[in-house]
């Protein structure tokens, strides 16, 4: 069994992590949680005559899971995969997004802005996994264009092409699960730091659920009313 966060409490969280007494930066807490997923991709998604021609889509928000994304693609591309991501709304906010697209440029990893299709890749002959990276626990409805279309077109594939999820399975409720149809159903579910309440309506059977992002210490989780995760030897990540 495992602990679940509200996001009242999973912001303060991020908040007491970032601010002067621990002093994370955003850019540090995003590269381990990209690193995080890229790891769990390989794990469920091993490299293998079969799919080393083939892609992963990875589909990035204006927020930090977008963020989370654009470091899982670069990990990817470092860990022998061919990453395509699809960056519709590009953040502006601070200047750490640019240069995270500006590092993908540099590892030749194709970015798809809006006009471009993004969807030929969704096709199982072409893409192994879809790394899904829109909304993260801070999400608030309503869904606005262009992401309410992305959305449906990633629920209409979701049983023939594996989404791998990050932190919250993007258009859930981050407390209450999938409240509204469709919705994705993700192949694997990768927990940031703790699990979210959301992460209780997956099915088991369908959905791999890992926690990532191990970067906090027992005294911290315990403050927080979790224990920390039995982690092994160096990874980042662990199956639930």
């Amino acid at each position: 069994m495992f602990k679940a966060v509200t996001s009242k409490l999973a912001a303060e969280i991020d908040q007491e992590l970032m601010g002067p007494k621990v002093g994370f930066t955003l850019q540090q807490l995003m590269e381990l949680a990209g690193f995080s997923v890229a790891q769990a991709v390989t794990r469920e998604f091993p490299l293998q005559n079969n799919n080393e021609d083939k892609h992963v889509l990875i589909v990035a928000g204006p927020g930090n899971n977008g963020g989370d994304g654009l470091v899982c693609a670069r990990h990817l591309k470092l860990f022998g995969y061919n990453p395509v991501v699809f960056y519709p709304k590009r953040s502006k906010r601070t200047e750490f997004y640019g240069q995270l697209v500006n590092q993908l440029d540099f590892f030749g990893v194709p970015i798809l802005s809006e006009e471009q299709d993004w969807t030929v890749y969704l096709n199982k002959s072409k893409t192994v996994c879809i790394v899904d990276a829109i909304f993260g626990f801070s999400f608030k409805p309503p869904m606005r264009e262009p992401f309410s279309s992305i959305l449906d077109q990633l629920s209409e594939v979701d049983k023939d092409i594996p989404i791998v999820s990050v932190d919250v399975p993007s258009g859930w409720d981050v407390d209450n699960g999938p409240i509204t149809s469709p919705h994705i159903n993700p192949t694997v579910l990768v927990s940031l730091t703790v699990p979210k309440p959301c992460s209780n309506h997956i099915d088991k059977s369908k959905t791999a659920h890992y926690v990532g992002g191990r970067f906090i210490p027992k005294e911290f989780a315990n403050k927080y009313g979790f224990e920390p995760f039995n982690y092994v030897s160096t990874d980042q990540i662990l199956k639930l």
